[in-house]
């Protein structure tokens, strides 16, 4: 345009070269005045890397940039994403639908999407908006699915299946490599049942950590402690462990074996270890076979050591099952000699597995029978009252 003027102004003459020069001047003013207005007027909503490759069952993250010339409240919303997908827009932890964004204020604002864990390999688009002040600026992310290892964190461990008894600590050595080009910050979780307990150190350090940060391309050793509850049964526990940074998550599985443990108590009901008896009678004593380990207990039976002369039957004779933490009730009759004398005898009573035994020793205080007393008086009067008969009659002669 400005050559056109100059071509004017020399065939017009000059005459006309001050008003030709100040109309190409006015021109170019406009011109780069209306540029300027479209440079920097609008809303703009951008984010660093939107085409990414994406793992089936991933969470990903985008950080939202929100350029506003007029400042206001700035309305965000999620138009498109494709069907089984969720996708939430954060801020300072929580789901937000509203900004205020203008001037030299740009809030921090991300885009999480949750990826289903059945889902073909191709590529597929998301579409988020920023509306405010009468104009609107559209999103499109990319995200690339492949079932391709995506390089991100990676947990490893050597030996992911330890084996013990319940109330040991299993240690277990895991590596958390960061593959990303650029520094990652990770949060250490484990998902595991009530009473379980799960604790990161780092590797050969006394610290208990829960998060860690690792410069691109570095790995670090950690010792997982996993603690499993004091009345755990025998079994195989998974116990998933992750790792997670604001671009991906880094996640494994430690398997705890629990072989159980076998412990078998035999005592009585109020603790009390002794009992009474009567010499050549049946006395009935209440027992409690307790199974204090963590597996089950099966064909548990009754035995006795006594002395010579008694007899001990047990009712029942024999306990098919008893699971850990619970208890059965059993009664021993003891038959002491009916020629025992009166006092204290010890007799040994024990219930038996294969895996475990429970003993109890019982004192018994024997008594002699009443009827014995009785005889035993009426020997003593016979004899003084043929004492006293044999005093009269010597006496008289």
């Amino acid at each position: 345009m400005l050559k056109e003027i100059l071509k004017t102004k020399s065939s017009r003459g000059s005459k006309s070269w001050p008003f030709l020069l100040l109309t190409a001047v006015i021109v170019f003013s406009l011109f780069l005045a209306g540029g300027t207005a479209q440079a920097v007027s609008g809303l703009v909503l951008s984010t660093p890397y939107p085409g990414v490759a994406v793992e089936p069952g991933e969470r990903i993250t985008f950080p939202l940039e929100i350029r506003n010339t007029g400042a206001g409240k700035v309305v965000l919303s999620v138009d498109s994403k494709p069907d089984g997908w969720e996708a939430t827009i954060e801020g300072n932890g929580r789901r937000v639908h509203q900004v205020f964004a203008g001037g030299d204020y740009n809030p921090n604002v991300n885009l999480g999407i949750q990826l289903p864990a059945e889902v073909e390999e191709g590529d597929y688009q998301l579409v988020v908006s920023a509306r405010g002040g009468g104009r609107v600026s559209s999103l499109t992310l990319d995200m690339r699915v492949t079932k391709d290892k995506v390089k991100g964190g990676e947990l490893v461990t050597r030996y992911p299946e330890l084996q013990g008894p319940s109330g040991a600590t299993f240690q277990f050595r895991v590596d958390l490599t960061n593959n990303t080009s650029k520094e990652q910050s990770y949060s250490l979780g484990a998902k595991v049942a009530p009473g379980w307990q799960v604790n990161f150190n780092p590797a050969n350090d006394s610290k208990q950590i829960a998060s860690l940060s690792l410069e691109a391309g570095r790995s670090q050793g950690l010792d997982v402690s996993i603690i499993p509850p004091k009345n755990v049964m025998a079994g195989k526990y998974t116990i998933p462990i992750a790792a997670v940074s604001a671009s991906s998550t880094a996640q494994t599985d430690l398997q705890v074996i629990i072989t159980g443990t076998y412990e078998l108590t035999l005592t009585t009901p109020s603790g009390r270890l002794n009992a009474q008896a009567v010499a050549g009678k049946e006395t009935g004593l209440s027992l409690e076979v307790e199974n204090n380990g963590s597996s089950d207990l099966e064909n548990i039976t009754l035995s006795s050591r006594e002395p010579a002369g008694w007899s001990v039957t047990f009712e029942p004779e024999q306990i098919e099952k008893i699971a850990p933490g619970e208890s059965r009730q059993v009664t021993a009759k003891i038959k002491p000699d009916a020629k025992a004398i009166a006092g204290d005898y010890v007799v040994n009573l024990t219930a038996s597995t294969k895996e475990a035994d429970g003993k109890a020793q019982i004192r018994v205080l024997v008594k002699t029978s009443t009827l014995w007393g009785l005889t035993g008086l009426a020997i003593i009067l016979a004899v003084i009252a043929g004492v006293g008969a044999a005093f009269r009659y010597y006496g008289r002669r």
